[in-house]
């Protein structure tokens, strides 16, 4: 399948220069706009998790990935020809410099397998890959359409997966933009797929059941954004996993000032329904999550708090944003991340986060670029999978997190945009219970280290002024 990807990317581009060759008149406007960037990732990670012992009690902290790993990417994206149509090629690489621990796949450089479905969670290895290799269409800057290799951009449920890159579909999206002027814009969009890769695989694959055999023929979803222009917006979205999976959003945002600062409040709906399949179900009835938000920057300071309510009753006992439940066999899109490590959506769980953040370049010019912050994250009321329930353990979780950020991004020169995180999480499983006990998506206690330098540049942009 990589063969295949870089046949498919050698073939857009042998039909696009023969395009070229035939209207010269336009070939200009390919080539002057065209702008071919990239990135170099530098990614340190130092996870332990603890362990149970022979009893089931508490154990020791273990390495749990302890790992170093270069990755980069080139990125090309071609001017219109006649306004009309464009390329865009990405690919990437990975170098495994140091692996330890039993965490895998690491999920930066590339799993030692060759899809999700044959994963055997054994090792991680160095390589090459493309994430994208797409035809652009518009007309009159308000239709769209890409096919090929892609990632989604329009309003619909289906997302991938991110590492330092994204994941990729096969598939096309089209979309629509309508202006209203003061009554308010329109975005329409509607995306169909057949294979999917996670970033930490290089050949893509079918989408699949949860028992990892029956193939679900295709993924597909429509939907929208109205803003309204006066700081108020609504979305929704529908998506269906072919013969296996309905899913929902519904979102409503808004903008306002408190005390002359920036105040964004939202509501966060989505769910999802098992159609009439034959394959073990994954909810019992309609399962969803539903969120709140409320962001306010005072200056200096951010102030970010948020909270999420699950029902996830069924065989899986915990709410998945993808139509697919199987690891790494799609993603779906949910606005809600508090990079805490546990993703605090079993069913019945009630969450809360709470963030502060500081831009230290207020206190100085020296200072510019640093940012700090610090987050807690607590999860109550989790229950177990519907295997579980049945033979009576129906025990409630309690889970926590705590995290520290240190940010510094390059305000200006030639290094302009580099960035550098040191991110810390501590996690705490207050009950002693994970995926032994139906907790499936609940591992035990963590402490977790990530430092990320992300240096990005160009290779040429001959557009630039």
């Amino acid at each position: 399948m990589t063969f295949t990807l870089y046949k498919w990317g050698i073939g857009t581009i042998a039909c696009s220069l023969f395009m070229l060759e035939s209207l010269p008149v336009y070939a200009h406007s390919f080539i002057d706009d065209s702008v071919l960037t990239g990135n170099i990732f530098f990614w340190n990670r130092d996870r332990e998790r603890r362990t149970y012992t022979e009893d089931h009690s508490r154990g020791d902290y273990r390495s749990n990935i302890r790992q170093s790993t270069l990755n980069a990417n080139l990125d090309f994206r071609s001017g219109y020809i006649a306004n009309v149509l464009a390329i865009e090629l990405g690919g990437y690489g990975a170098w495994e410099v140091s692996n330890g621990g039993n965490g895998h796949p690491n999920e930066i450089g590339f799993s030692g397998s060759k899809n999700p479905y044959q994963e055997k969670w054994d090792k991680d290895i160095s390589g090459l890959s493309f994430y994208k290799a797409q035809l652009n269409l518009k007309m009159d800057d308000h239709f769209w359409l890409k096919g090929g290799f892609i990632q989604p951009s329009g309003q619909t449920l289906l997302a991938p997966h991110w590492s330092l890159l994204p994941g990729t579909y096969r598939g096309v999206e089209v979309g629509t933009y309508i202006d209203y002027d003061d009554k308010g814009a329109l975005s329409l969009s509607y995306m169909w797929t057949d294979r999917y890769k996670a970033p930490w695989y290089k050949d893509l694959y079918k989408f699949r059941q949860w028992d990892k055999q029956q193939t679900i023929r295709y993924l597909h979803s429509v939907g929208f954004k109205y803003d309204f222009k006066n700081n108020l917006i609504l979305e929704g979205a529908f998506g269906q996993a072919h013969n296996y999976m309905d899913q929902y959003l519904a979102k409503v945002a808004y903008q306002t000032q408190l005390f002359t600062y920036p105040l964004s409040l939202s509501y966060q709906f989505y769910g999802a329904k098992d159609q009439q399949h034959s394959g073990k179900s994954v909810y019992d009835g309609l399962a969803w999550l539903q969120a709140a938000t409320l962001h306010y920057q005072i200056g200096a300071v951010g102030i970010r708090t948020e909270g999420v309510m699950v029902k996830a009753e069924g065989n899986q006992g915990f709410f998945l944003q993808r139509m697919t439940p199987g690891y790494a066999s799609s993603n779906g899109r949910l606005d809600i991340w508090w990079n805490s490590r546990s993703d605090f959506n079993a069913d019945g769980e009630r969450a809360l986060f709470g963030e502060i953040s500081y831009d230290l370049g207020y206190l100085s010019p020296t200072l510019q670029g640093w940012q700090v912050a610090t987050s807690y994250a607590y999860g109550w009321h989790a229950k177990p999978n519907q295997q579980f329930k049945l033979i009576g353990q129906n025990h409630q979780l309690k889970e926590s997190a705590w995290n520290f950020d240190l940010t510094y991004t390059v305000p200006d020169g030639w290094a302009k945009d580099s960035r550098a995180q040191l991110h810390y999480t501590r996690y705490d499983n207050h009950a002693n219970r994970d995926w032994h006990y139906g907790y499936d998506n609940i591992f035990l206690d963590e402490h977790d280290i990530k430092f990320i330098v992300t240096i990005p540049f160009t290779v040429f942009n001959l557009n630039r002024k």
